[in-house]
């Protein structure tokens, strides 16, 4: 039997990096619920919860402490476990989760919708809204390749920028906080840097996560498909006539080019996109090698390569500040080779990137000879990551 929505315990996932002011939220949300009774599941990467004493101090509602782990990966199934136990226990009528600064909200929205393959939560609940919270005195720094970031994830195939990419990109509602310690003109252009990267959410500029709490429960936005479907980098790729739907091959589709007609804030603010198009693969050694040479102006790159020394494999090709990987995620099939990338950043000089990437590619005498870059495919520089 399918609960009523009306019925159901409504979720709010709240994500961010650390120190963007995500408990402070929570805080206003335990101080401010309105006519809601609001239980809360806190995930931290210490072994002792800090986040969760804090949250203590502030209320006697049901709080679940989740503790050395992350749920987006390993504590999936406790994720699962603890809210269902939390449900036998307490009478809540809203729950509220706080992510960890390093937690991915794509799997964890997954957790909460779908389950594991172990787990999966009662009907009684729907994920309701998706929120990240995102420090606008520090987005620029954490694309600055020379600044010094905390150590904190334990993964360090997963890089603080890419997991904040994820973040602003994979959610409902931003909050842009710390408004205060950023001057007007730059706070606009840090807004317009967002607005390339996630164009689908309701973004709200906030000092200390102040927001009227029915801006972040009881919203009703969270549509899985629509927030995967909507990231900036696959809606370019798609106004640019490729749809980008699938993850790994895309498919050929007859639309028109990238339109930045509707984009003035942006350019005002030397913020924009572009995609990088061509039917021709690159030389795998010398894409390698650019790849090495990072433009700090770009802050996010995003998109599929077609290269010589695996004629047949999909490149994925992801780029988050300084942090870049590339690697198979699949095979071209049917649909004909070629490499799209989409490029976000501020006051990018795209004519650079893209005699860069021009002089990447390989040669027709280079692949008559078969000097593609490389050799064999499992000689060559892929998969990278760093």
């Amino acid at each position: 039997m399918t609960t009523d929505p009306a019925d159901s315990v409504p979720i709010t996932v709240v994500s961010g990096p650390l120190g963007a002011g995500k408990t402070t939220l929570v805080n206003r949300l335990l101080s401010n619920p309105g006519d809601r009774r609001i239980a809360v599941v806190v995930n931290d990467m210490g072994e002792v919860n800090v986040d969760a004493e804090l949250l203590a101090e502030e209320t006697e509602e049901g709080i679940v402490d989740l503790s050395n782990g992350c749920i987006c990966c390993r504590l999936q199934d406790d994720l699962v476990t603890e809210v269902t136990r939390l449900a036998e226990e307490r009478s809540f009528d809203y729950l509220v989760v706080e992510a960890s600064g390093i937690s991915e909200p794509l799997p964890i929205a997954r957790t909460l919708s779908v389950g594991t393959d172990d787990a999966s939560l009662p009907e009684t609940f729907r994920l309701d809204t998706t929120v990240s919270v995102v420090d606008a005195y520090g987005f620029w720094k954490a694309f600055d390749a020379e600044e010094s970031l905390p150590d904190a994830a334990p993964d360090p195939e997963r890089p603080l920028t890419e997991v904040l990419v994820d973040q602003i990109e994979f959610c409902d509602v931003l909050l842009l906080n710390k408004c205060d310690m950023v001057p007007d003109d730059d706070l606009d252009a840090v807004e317009a840097a967002i607005r390339e990267l996630q164009p689908r959410a309701t973004l709200y500029r906030t000092t200390y996560s102040e927001v009227d709490p029915s801006a972040v429960l009881g919203t009703g936005l969270f549509d899985f498909e629509a927030a995967r479907r909507e990231q900036g980098w696959k809606r370019a790729l798609t106004e640019d006539g490729h749809a980008a739907d699938r993850d790994g091959q895309g498919e050929e589709s007859h639309g028109h080019g990238h339109d930045h007609g509707d984009r003035s804030a942006a350019a005002a603010h030397g913020v924009e996109s572009f995609v990088y198009r061509r039917e021709r693969p690159f030389h795998s050694e010398r894409f390698d090698a650019w790849l090495d040479d990072w433009d700090g102006s770009v802050v996010r790159a995003k998109g599929f390569a077609w290269v010589a020394s695996r004629p047949e494999t999909v490149l994925g090709v992801s780029q988050a500040g300084p942090s870049v990987q590339a690697g198979p995620i699949g095979e071209w099939g049917e649909d004909d080779p070629a490499t799209r990338l989409v490029f976000i950043g501020r006051e990018m000089d795209e004519d650079a990137i893209v005699s860069g990437l021009d002089e990447c590619l390989a040669s027709d005498a280079e692949r008559a000879a078969g000097t593609e870059g490389g050799g064999a495919a499992a000689d060559d520089p892929f998969p990278r990551e760093g």
